[in-house]
């Protein structure tokens, strides 16, 4: 069984799902307990799918990692 990694950038704490898939939350507002989910990015073919928390089948696209999270920091 593979041991999924979590890290943080950006103000944000990602959480590796798959070797694709990450769930990305705010760890600005950890203080106040478990941080919040805020959205999951989905690596496809070259480009990362942003899905946002709050905007059910809105679905953006980026060229980078990097990119695909500054969506999520808001």
């Amino acid at each position: 069984m593979k041991t999924h990694e979590s890290f943080l950038r950006q103000g944000l704490e990602v959480s590796e799902i798959s070797d694709r898939e990450w769930r990305v939350s705010d760890a600005r507002v950890a203080e106040l307990g478990a941080p919040p989910v805020v959205g999951f990015i989905l690596q496809l073919d070259g480009m990362f799918e942003v899905t946002q928390i709050g905007k059910p089948g809105h679905r953006t696209y980026f060229r980078s990692f990097e990119a695909a999270l500054t969506e999520l920091r808001g």
